[in-house]
């Protein structure tokens, strides 16, 4: 399956990932075309090679007289603007194929939902200001576009990079991110990233909370092509967003050879909590992008019982692990360290039973098939049929050997 990793090494912003895709490799001739069928007038759009600290990057943007860009991704600021079915309408009436009007429509409506709440009201009666303006709007459907030239399936990203200070809007001064944004990004882990500005825009974040099933995960995957999008600040760090795109590993190690990435690893001693607390803990590591979690009991200084809570993640949710693992316990630090790991190629589907879907993850190893039912299905087939697991296990065993 093809696939697109979105690293927000300095931010995201809509231009940022529509320079990204562009500069790994999809035809912007061909995006301008596509976006020339919107029933918008009077834009033209630039592109350019940028050199942001040392890294060269594309920047892409569009031209809207009349509005101004800089301001654009804050919600709530005057303008321009449009209701969520003005948009909707503009998108259904443009020439894009089915697939990049219901991302984009999609897209569109996963902003709405935030911005009502935001505003505590109902998502038909937001007034999109900046992110319904021309430019966002072609933002919106320009990514759409590129992710079908580059024939993506699937995207991911990494972990959201937050900036500090405040951010001077239209009606005052508000927290950063603004809370459209914050709003957006609710779920996905974050970090600070230790630059003062906007890092993540409300546009940006809409785009990836929509496409984006497991935000700070970063997929097995061979990548083919990479790119870089170049955003319009200057912070200590360079302002790009990269693209890599490629082929997940469950397809591209279908001859069943090893794969191996890094992982970080965060360990804890903890000898002076109560044993009850560590439920949420581990529960609330996991939430924070760690791939396991575990507990071991160890012995500290002066001969003290302890209990080593571990874990691995994403080296792109590194910090959020930590920050969960640092609030749920009482410990005041956490060790980091990066190792490499092998594993095998695996997919995971559902398959039909006597007792309804069950999902089976299937890895390869020398050419030979293994196979594992998910616990979580058999335990609740389990529960509902008050039957002991294992024969329940056994039973759906049975039946997927019996239809092969």
């Amino acid at each position: 399956m093809s696939a697109i990793y979105f690293e927000m090494i300095g931010g995201a912003s809509g231009n940022m990932l529509l320079g990204a895709m562009i500069d790994a490799g999809a035809d912007p001739e061909r995006i301008l075309a596509a976006l020339r069928t919107i029933p918008v007038d009077g834009w033209s759009s630039e592109s350019r090679r940028v050199d942001k600290h040392g890294i060269a990057a594309t920047y892409f943007d569009f031209i809207v007289p009349g509005e101004d860009h800089h301001a654009h991704e804050h919600a709530g600021a005057h303008g321009h603007g449009r209701h969520l079915s003005e948009v909707l309408d503009i998108v259904e009436r443009s020439g894009l194929s089915a697939s990049q009007r219901n991302r984009a429509s999609a897209i569109y409506v996963r902003l709405a939902d935030a911005e009502a709440k935001v505003h505590g009201t109902t998502p038909d009666r937001i007034h999109f200001h900046e992110v319904g303006a021309v430019d966002a709007i072609l933002d919106v459907a320009g990514a759409c576009v590129a992710l079908d030239l580059l024939e993506v399936e699937s995207v991911w990203c990494s972990a959201f990079p937050v900036g500090r200070g405040a951010i001077d809007m239209q009606h005052g001064r508000y927290p950063n991110p603004p809370p459209a944004t914050a709003e957006l990004l609710r779920g996905a882990p974050t970090y600070d990233a230790d630059v003062a500005g906007e890092m993540v825009t409300t546009t940006g974040a809409a785009i990836l909370a929509e496409l984006v099933a497991r935000p700070g995960v970063r997929p097995p995957m061979t990548a083919s092509a990479i790119g870089y999008g170049a955003g319009r600040s200057d912070f200590t760090i360079p302002n790009v967003l990269r693209a890599t795109v490629g082929t997940l590993a469950s397809a591209a190690a279908a001859d069943g050879e090893l794969l191996h990435d890094e992982v970080s690893v965060l360990e804890a001693n903890v000898d002076d909590m109560s044993p009850q607390r560590f439920e949420l803990a581990l529960e609330r590591t996991l939430a924070a992008g760690a791939f396991d979690v575990w507990l071991a009991p160890v012995t500290m200084k002066k001969s003290r019982p302890a209990i080593l809570f571990g874990a691995i993640a994403p080296p792109a949710c590194e910090a959020a692990v930590a920050h969960a693992m640092l609030a749920e316990t009482t410990t005041l630090g956490v060790r980091v360290r990066r190792e490499r790991r092998y594993t095998l190629p695996r997919e995971t589907t559902a398959v039909a039973t006597p007792f309804g879907e069950v999902r089976v993850k299937t890895a390869i190893i020398d050419g030979q098939r293994r196979r594992t039912l998910e616990y979580d299905d058999v335990a609740r087939i389990a529960r509902e049929r008050q039957r002991p697991f294992a024969e329940i296990a056994a039973r759906i065993e049975e039946s997927l050997t019996d239809g092969e």
